[in-house]
């Protein structure tokens, strides 16, 4: 399991440098604000540009398409040589 570790936004100045290497392996690093849960500080994966962030974005807005069950969703998208 990974450590988990609350830094209050007013510390977070003085501490960036450690908790980003902490995130970088593997620390989960909440900052808090008021006492509160506000937001993270987490690694990036190495192959995220900005236009792959937008694209998995954009997919986001797709609208569902939904399906009966599992076999008719295989039976969709199943290669025509099975």
């Amino acid at each position: 399991m990974s450590p988990y570790f609350e830094v209050p936004l007013e510390q977070l100045p003085q501490r960036v440098d450690s908790l980003i290497e902490a995130a970088h392996q593997g620390a989960r690093i909440v900052v808090l604000r008021d006492g509160q849960p506000y937001a993270q500080i987490r690694p990036v994966n190495p192959m995220m540009s900005e236009n792959a962030h937008w694209a998995v974005e954009s997919i986001k807005t797709f609208p569902a398409i939904q399906h009966d069950s599992y076999e008719s969703w295989w039976a969709a998208v199943k290669p025509v040589h099975e």
